[in-house]
């Protein structure tokens, strides 16, 4: 789409503007230089920011970004086009010190961007995300919230919301939050075992009961966090097998995936059928080469869903497995 306040409508489809393997100096003239609108290439620019960045250009990257925006605050009578196009510069930046853990400085930016479009829900989870890393977990709130507001369609978001909720004890909020979600996706996973232990922990029997059939009833096309919160599940519910089975048969569909072995090991030994539990605790240290920084994030994974008495059990049995192969 040509803007008619910074270019001219050539006619020419838009992919004739994609600008081959550029830099990002290049990129950012061929807008000021009314070449090629924004819009048109706001995705190459993005990445090529980033890629500055990770260059370590991170002052070069935001001053060439800091020049459109300047272009952009100059020209008068913005139309909407054109404010947006200021807006997603704003943020861009916001994001890059972000990304570059200067939080200060990407709160700034992202501000800048929410006062110029108040309904992109980008620009608030950027902020939230800001906010938390710099402990201000009150304005990381707001900001999830209001982008809620704007779009409610990002579960993720909700998902970040209720944990800040559950961490500050606002137990009505945190309920409240995930319920929220799923009003909006009735077979959130995530959702429903967050809800599913809150409500087991506040003696919610009969609402748990009902939840946790919901989440057993979604079996299909699941990541593997929430193959292992299913299998979990099925444990809670007597159907230990089952849940043995459900992995095995996930995991032959996602063979590069290892937290699948932890929950089997954990399930098997629960069975007493201890060379099945070996089985499963070697080929998760196969699959992580044996790394423990690598093995421990699994675990710290596993036990957000099965606990951490269950993890610690598991890190035991893995050292014992490990000395075994010494």
């Amino acid at each position: 789409m040509a803007n008619t306040d910074t270019s001219i409508d050539t006619g020419i489809d838009d992919r004739e503007n994609q600008i081959p393997d550029p830099s990002l100096s290049r990129l950012c003239d061929s807008v000021l230089s009314l070449r090629t609108p924004y819009d048109d290439i706001a995705e190459q620019i993005e990445d090529a920011a980033y890629f500055e960045y990770e260059q370590g250009g991170l002052e070069h990257a935001v001053e060439l970004l800091k020049g459109l925006s300047r272009f952009f605050e100059g020209l008068r009578n913005k139309s909407e086009e054109v404010s947006r196009d200021l807006a997603q510069v704003y943020l861009l930046i916001g994001q890059i010190y972000l990304y570059a853990g200067k939080f200060e400085d990407s709160i700034v930016w992202i501000n800048n961007s929410i006062v110029v479009d108040d309904m992109y829900p980008v620009a608030y989870h950027s902020l939230a995300l800001a906010f938390r890393n710099i402990g201000d977990e009150s304005m990381s709130i707001k900001s999830l919230e209001q982008e809620i507001r704007v779009a409610p369609g990002n579960y993720y978001s909700y998902l970040l919301l209720a944990d800040l909720y559950e961490k500050n004890g606002d137990f009505a909020r945190f309920e409240d939050v995930l319920r929220r979600l799923l009003e909006r996706a009735p077979d959130n996973v995530q959702g429903l075992h967050r809800l599913i232990r809150h409500c087991e922990n506040s003696g919610g029997g009969a609402d748990v009961d009902l939840l946790r059939r919901r989440l057993l009833g979604n079996d299909q096309g699941l990541s593997r966090i929430e193959a292992v919160i299913r299998a979990y599940h099925l444990t809670q519910a007597g159907r230990e097998r089952e849940a043995a089975e459900f992995l095995e048969a996930w995991g032959d569909e996602a063979p590069d995936v290892s937290i699948n072995h932890l929950a089997n090991a954990h399930i098997y030994g629960q069975m007493s059928l201890h060379s099945k539990k070996r089985r499963e605790m070697s080929l998760f240290r196969i699959k992580n080469h044996a790394r423990e920084d690598v093995m421990e994030i699994k675990i710290a994974e596993f036990a957000s869903v099965f606990g951490k008495e269950a993890a610690e059990k598991i890190r035991r049995s893995l050292r014992v497995a490990g000395m075994s192969q010494c």
